[in-house]
């Protein structure tokens, strides 16, 4: 009897130190996708290994212990309980050693998604999203919005007309380089295109489009057309992350 327990005994140490020579360290950092100067602290940092771990980046950094494998890291910062960054990311661990990885955050893309903090998710919400009714719905919502901005780009080609040239506007006009040629087309802008344009310049030159929606007074279609059309004037640049936009004004220093 003695003898088997000491034979139990020395598997379990057995099987402790070759899941301990066998584990590998993966560490990094966490930066906020605008900032890659500062690491962004409290954001919170989960990997689905068995079991699950997670920890609270006070310092702006994060450490786990694997084991090889398959794993999915997602990290969410929240601020006043509403989820403001969020990141997900795919890491194979294919050997023991030392892993350094860090993980760029960037605003959340699902509007589901955004008020994570203060909200309880329930069957019914499960249910409402697995009804066809919603699809049919978006389906139809979409391919409205899809006839609408081809008639609008359609129109906006036609009325680029090329009209007679006068004596006063053949006259050789000075050639505008730089901020000068950013602020002739600034000048040429509609009204409701110029508060737009100023709005993102106030906002730093670098924003969201959900930002945007939240400062102006005007329906996502609308915005989502104006954008396109600052785009189509060399003004901004839009860059497509996930579900959002993120814009940022050209020769923007």
């Amino acid at each position: 009897m003695v003898k088997i327990k000491a034979g139990l005994i020395i598997i379990l140490l057995s099987a402790i130190l070759t899941s301990g020579v066998h584990a590998a360290a993966l560490h990094g950092t966490i930066y906020e996708w605008s900032d890659f100067e500062k690491p962004l602290k409290n954001a919170i940092v989960e990997v689905n290994s068995t079991p699950l771990q997670y920890t609270v980046s006070t310092t702006g950094t994060y450490s786990f212990n694997l084991s090889p494998g398959n794993y999915s890291i997602r990290a969410k910062y929240y601020r006043n309980n509403i989820l403001e960054y969020a990141a997900e990311e795919e890491m194979i661990i294919d050997k023991e050693g030392d892993f350094i990885h860090d993980i760029l955050l960037f605003p959340p893309t699902d509007p589901e998604d955004e008020m994570l903090g203060d909200i309880n998710l329930t069957k019914d919400i499960d249910m409402v999203n697995d009804s066809g009714i919603n699809d049919y719905f978006s389906f139809i919502l979409v391919f409205v919005l899809l006839i609408i901005l081809f008639f609008y780009f359609l129109w906006k080609k036609k009325s680029r007309i090329i009209e007679p040239v006068s004596n006063e506007s053949a006259k050789i006009q000075p050639i505008k380089t730089g901020e000068n040629r950013d602020e002739a087309k600034r000048e040429e802008l509609p009204a409701d295109l110029k508060d737009l344009y100023d709005l993102i310049l106030g906002m730093g030159g670098r924003t969201t489009q959900k930002e945007i929606r939240k400062k102006i007074a005007f329906s996502e279609a609308k915005v989502s057309l104006m954008i396109a059309d600052l785009e189509d004037r060399g003004l901004i640049k839009k860059i497509r992350r996930g579900r959002s936009n993120i814009i940022i004004a050209e020769n923007k220093k």
